[in-house]
């Protein structure tokens, strides 16, 4: 992560926690991403175990399996003292550590324990119901982040816009994040419009990654940007800043016909 973040230039870096059931590492992880300069820290909350994915099954993709995605626990001491080799050296040794370690069922003493650990802003990455996002600001959330882990964790699953006013009704003042879905400026803006602080999106930027590297993604992020621009417009809005000004009433108050 120390490597990562002088990247992030001006912009702002997140650091997204898996929390492990090893507290010293933890508050290990937790305490590198204050210091490195990252503006705050995602818990990862709908993501504790894997769902069953076949496609990922058949090719045997789990990165972290075959070393990948590793870094920030091989290079810290709270993990590498588990092990009786470094772990480039025993990568299987230290991946079975890994193993133990990472499926850990989440509680709200948890999310309070990582308030009482840093400064920075947290938000509770996995949110879906009102009641959730009560708990999850009582126990010390600053942001909610409405999302259903892109999909890929239970099949069916809800979409994360039908969940959305009801994580906004219960936010109050909280910001909520929110992602699942979003394909183009066309779902951002309808986001956007019915409360969300901020708006990811994760598949359509991996796949153009994918296709041709940083110039390929560089063209879809101006594409994509170009075509925010223009749906706000067509909305007849200058800009984020006069539709979130706007409210709610643009999406969800239509008189009946």
């Amino acid at each position: 992560m120390e490597q990562v973040k002088p990247h992030t230039g001006a912009t702002a870096g997140f650091f997204q926690l898996y929390l492990p059931n090893d507290r010293e590492l933890a508050a290990s992880l937790i305490n590198r991403a204050e210091t490195s300069g990252y503006s705050a820290l995602i818990l990862t909350v709908d993501s504790w175990a894997l769902g069953y994915r076949p496609a990922d099954l058949q090719r045997g993709n789990f990165p972290q399996f075959r070393g990948y995605c590793m870094e920030n626990y091989y290079s810290d001491e709270n993990f590498t003292k588990h092990l009786a080799k470094p772990p480039h050296e025993d990568q299987a040794a230290a991946l079975q550590h890994y193993g133990k370690i990472f499926q850990y069922p989440l509680s709200w003493a948890d999310l309070r324990w990582i308030r009482s650990q840093t400064s920075l802003p947290v938000a509770v990455k996995g949110i879906q119901h009102p009641d959730d996002a009560r708990m999850a600001i009582d126990n010390g959330a600053d942001v909610l982040y409405c999302t259903n882990h892109g999909g890929r964790q239970a099949n069916s699953g809800i979409s994360t816009l039908e969940l959305l006013p009801g994580i906004l009704a219960a936010a109050g003042s909280t910001p909520v994040m929110f992602d699942g879905g979003v394909r183009d400026a066309t779902d951002v803006v309808i986001a956007l419009a019915m409360g969300a602080t901020a708006v990811g999106l994760g598949r359509p930027y991996a796949y153009a990654l994918s296709y041709g590297g940083a110039e390929s993604l560089t063209h879809f992020l101006k594409s994509f940007l170009a075509e925010l621009d223009l749906t706000l417009a067509i909305c007849g809005f200058k800009d984020i800043a006069s539709l979130k000004a706007a409210g709610c009433q643009q999406v969800t108050d239509l008189p009946e016909v």
